[in-house]
């Protein structure tokens, strides 16, 4: 009995800590930039011709990415500018919102306006589910 207790609070924590984590994720990116469902990003960013992202590692880019996207692993990021043009919007999307979140809190701090980065909620899995429904 007391085996089961333990594994209750184990999973209790586990799944805590899973809500407060993602819960943190989503208001710090829209503290960094503009959240978009993945139709509305998609859409958008065709509309508006701005700078295609993808902050993945590059074995998953070279697999598969959404037409007209820039590897820019998240990693990179940290080790100096960007070189994005600060005068058009960036749309970013990673695996998750929290990669795409990173790269726009580097693009903030090199003085891109928040009005002009966009992540994709849910990451490039929200694209690839969609496209098989």
């Amino acid at each position: 009995m007391n085996i089961l207790l333990v594994i209750t609070w184990v999973l209790v924590i586990w799944f805590v800590f899973y809500v407060v984590s993602a819960l943190g994720t989503r208001i710090m990116a829209k503290k960094r930039g503009t959240v978009l469902k993945a139709e509305d990003f998609m859409a958008q960013q065709a509309e508006n011709h701005g700078q295609l992202v993808d902050v993945r590692d590059k074995e998953p880019y070279k697999r598969n990415h959404l037409r007209g996207a820039r590897n820019m692993p998240a990693l990179t990021f940290s080790q100096g500018k960007s070189g994005l043009r600060q005068d058009m919007p960036v749309y970013l999307y990673g695996d998750t919102l929290s990669g795409a979140s990173s790269v726009a809190r580097h693009l903030r701090k090199e003085g891109m306006a928040k009005s002009q980065i966009f992540l994709m909620a849910g990451g490039y899995r929200q694209v690839t589910e969609q496209k098989k429904s």
